[in-house]
């Protein structure tokens, strides 16, 4: 099955995608079947982007399915937020501090 999905390109902290149209199975990153457009997101909100339409609707009519990321850039419904994995840390729970079950024994 194939799936029209965004490949992964550029520099660390710099990214650029393709939007291809791969097998399914395959990983992000791997052989496209063909690159039918690009997304250079920008933190402003100011995207440039561009896809041909045509070869969109050509390889939805073959039966390639878009991903949820492909469907929101194409309805122009896509918002970028950047990743910051400090954030990220901070508002995960300490492993200390999940609890599992009651303090008392469970045998009871």
């Amino acid at each position: 099955m194939l799936k029209i999905k965004l490949t992964r390109r550029g520099k660390r902290n710099a990214p650029t995608y393709r939007i291809a149209v791969q097998e399914a199975r395959t990983k992000v990153s791997g052989r496209a079947v063909a690159e039918i457009g690009y997304l250079i997101p920008r933190v402003d909100g100011n995207h440039e982007f561009k896809v041909d339409k045509k070869a969109y609707e050509g390889w939805v009519a073959k039966g390639a399915v878009p991903t949820e990321s492909v469907i929101k850039l194409i309805n122009k419904k896509y918002t970028y937020t950047r990743y910051e994995p400090k954030k990220a840390k901070a508002e995960q729970p300490e492993a200390g501090s999940l609890k599992v079950g009651n303090d008392k024994n469970s045998n009871e």
